[in-house]
C-alpha cells in the first residue's frame, strides 16, 4: 500500500503518463524528471512504481531499454552499434554486455533468428 494518499484516478493516470515516458523516453529520463512530471516527490514516485510494475525505477527502465532493442533488431537496418547509440549506451560492447545480462542472448543472434531464446 502506498504511504500517500492518491485517489484510483490518479493512479490510473500516473499510469498512463508513467506508460509512455516508459515507451517513449526510455532513453534519457531520469527518477526526478518523471517524478516533476507525474507530479508527485522521488520517494512517492518510487513507491508508485513499485506497486504499480513490481520494479523500481532503473529495473522498469531498463526493461524498456531491452524491449526497445529487440524490436530495433527485429524490425530495422540499424546495425547493433547504431542501435546501441540510439539506446544510450556509450558503446555497442556495453549494450550487448547489458542486453546478455537481461536476455542470456547476444544482440546479433536475435538479430539473426528474429527473436529471444
Amino acid at each position: 500500500e502506498l504511504a500517500f494518499d492518491i485517489s484510483f484516478c490518479e493512479q490510473e493516470n500516473a499510469l498512463l503518463v508513467a506508460d509512455e515516458i516508459f515507451l517513449y523516453e526510455y532513453r534519457d529520463i531520469t527518477l526526478e524528471e518523471m517524478a516533476k512530471r507525474l507530479g508527485f516527490s522521488v520517494r512517492q514516485t518510487q513507491r508508485l512504481l513499485q506497486k504499480m510494475y513490481g520494479k523500481s525505477f532503473t529495473q522498469k527502465k531498463l526493461e524498456a531499454r531491452m524491449s526497445a532493442a529487440v524490436t530495433l533488431l527485429q524490425n530495422s537496418r540499424y546495425s547493433i552499434t547504431e542501435i546501441s547509440e540510439q539506446l544510450g549506451y556509450a558503446s555497442m560492447e556495453h549494450f550487448s554486455y547489458a542486453f546478455s545480462k537481461f536476455y542470456g542472448d547476444v544482440p546479433s543472434s536475435v538479430r539473426k533468428n528474429g527473436s529471444v531464446r
